[in-house]
């Protein structure tokens, strides 16, 4: 019950009976019963709903992380072609450097 000791909770016993009556007492410890239920069951549906909406969007994306990530092992398994209405293309040509006559400069 919270923060409540036990002698808190003698003091409200003694005071709703003092208040209350014998008689009325068992019914009105009843109702208390049934509206903290009902709050507790209110609470409870409410944290889900919100923890459901606040876990939506993530949920979508990480599916749609996912997804992608299948999508890129596939494309990544394919062999790489090259399409027929393209012709291959040449290695691009690397000009010959042509060698010197002239020694390598020495370090003194």
């Amino acid at each position: 019950m919270g923060n409540l000791g036990w002698a808190e909770v003698a003091v409200i016993v003694v005071v709703a009976l003092v208040v209350l009556g014998p008689d009325k007492l068992p019914g009105a410890a009843r109702q208390i019963g049934n509206v903290i239920r009902q709050v507790r069951r209110i609470s409870t549906g409410f944290q889900q709903e919100l923890q459901n909406a606040l876990d939506e969007p993530i949920e979508a994306e990480a599916r749609r992380r996912g997804e992608l990530a299948v999508e890129q092992s596939k494309t990544a398994s394919e062999p790489a072609s090259v399409p027929a209405s393209e012709p291959a293309s040449e290695p691009a040509s690397v000009p010959a450097i042509e060698p010197t006559s002239d020694p390598p400069p020495s370090s003194q």
